[in-house]
């Protein structure tokens, strides 16, 4: 059942069967035909090991199978299954080049719904599909020879152009690669990732990436005494620029990557969230035409700069990864990236929510920093996205920002007055 399930899904989702090539110096992305694409699936018999040589058992096979992905060649996905006296564990591995946060949530709900068929011998059929990528990429091409993109050039000059703290180091390394990384994990309990997800919002119509990255902004400025903060920020990239293309069910690594300078000059915590926000919402398209100016014009101008910290707000998972008969595995599920590829980031933080919990890790160079150095930090950040839980939940009205009008151009303070001078004829 998940060997036709799979295979299923390879035929219905087109970027499941991309291959890459090397053509007179270009990469080229190809789509491989349904009848030249069958599934890699292998059944594991691990009955009699004990729950430690299971671990050990299970890091070696899934090490094996993330690294036997073949860009050149296919398959991108490939599956095993794992049989233990504790029942059965099923690894999915996908490369990254093919998939993104949303296509996981595409791919699972799939999954769930076809194994369900194939359960009950029907034949399995999906959803319907959306457009392409490859329409998609045809599309971008076009897009970013258009008047709307080239207005950003200016504001992404600016940003490029912006002086930013340095994040202190405990060494210094000449290269930053996989192997030498290492990571720290904190966590909120229950009740506060359950108010992180709703009242949290209220007092300012906040979305979540404004308060997580309040809480780092504050914990940066603390650490280096500086009030311009630069982060790399992910999006999911599938903004709604491209009229009549709809890609809500396409299966294709879309992610945007883009730096904001977060100004943390205010010191109250109402006047941090509100910058904090403001300055997320004047971001263009969410941030999605930085790189398509960068890598398909020549209006960006410099080369832009790559920031010393990258942020990623991965979204909730619970609910995709728990189903009526199957839910996350507490086995390692490979190493996702070679040893040796290089990494960008002296600390790259990914957050999510893992069961109930709001868990942000926090990778690291070890010949740059001590673990103590970015556990304190960690420690930090959790003290101030609990102040600014505690903060937000307390505050009975309700204040407004500039981004919550059609006055884009409008100031804070501006706005303080005009609300003062209502607040004054109302009496």
């Amino acid at each position: 059942r998940v060997e036709k399930t799979l295979q299923a899904l390879i035929e219905h989702h087109d970027a499941l069967r991309m291959v890459y090539r090397e053509e007179n110096g270009d990469i080229i992305q190809a789509y491989k035909r349904i009848d030249e694409c069958e599934v890699s699936f292998e059944i594991v018999d691990l009955y009699g090991s004990d729950e430690d040589m299971l671990k050990s058992q299970i890091k070696v096979l899934a090490d094996s199978l993330q690294s036997s992905l073949d860009l050149q060649n296919g398959p991108l996905l490939k599956g095993e299954l794992y049989r233990t006296e504790a029942g059965d564990h099923l690894l999915i591995a996908v490369h990254h080049l093919v998939v993104d946060g949303v296509s996981w949530r595409i791919l699972l709900e799939d999954f769930a719904s076809g194994y369900v068929q194939a359960e009950k011998e029907e034949q399995i059929v999906f959803p319907q599909k959306t457009n392409s990528f490859k329409d998609w990429a045809e599309e971008l091409s076009a897009f970013s020879q258009s008047a709307h993109l080239l207005q950003q050039a200016e504001y992404w000059a600016q940003i490029d152009a912006e002086e930013v703290s340095a994040v202190p180091k405990d060494d210094e390394t000449e290269e930053r690669i996989v192997k030498h990384t290492s990571s720290v994990i904190c966590e909120l309990n229950e009740e506060d990732t359950k108010h992180l997800l709703t009242d949290v919002h209220q007092p300012y119509g906040t979305e979540i990436n404004d308060i997580l990255l309040s809480a780092l902004g504050l914990t940066m400025k603390q650490w280096t005494d500086g009030v311009k903060i630069g982060i790399n920020l992910e999006g999911h990239g599938r903004e709604d620029i491209i009229p009549n293309v709809n890609i809500s069910r396409t299966v294709g690594w879309f992610t945007a990557q883009y730096p904001v300078v977060l100004d943390m000059s205010e010191t109250d915590v109402s006047a941090v969230i509100k910058a904090v926000k403001e300055n997320l919402r004047r971001v263009p398209d969410k941030g999605v035409g930085y790189g398509i100016l960068r890598y398909f014009t020549e209006q960006a101008g410099a080369q832009g700069f790559t920031p010393e910290i990258s942020f990623n707000y991965l979204g909730q998972f619970d609910s995709e990864v728990k189903t009526d008969f199957f839910e996350p595995s507490a086995f390692d599920m490979g190493r996702q990236v070679s040893e040796e590829s290089e990494a960008l980031y002296a600390l790259s933080f990914s957050g999510m929510i893992r069961n109930g919990r709001f868990v942000l890790s926090c990778s690291y160079n070890e010949k740059e920093y001590e673990r103590a150095t970015v556990e304190a930090q960690m420690e930090r950040f959790k003290e101030n996205l609990l102040l600014i839980i505690r903060h937000c939940t307390e505050k009975e009205d309700k204040e407004f920002t500039p981004s919550d009008f059609s006055a884009g151009d409008l100031e804070m303070d501006e706005m303080g007055d005009i609300f003062d001078m209502l607040e004054e004829n109302l009496k």
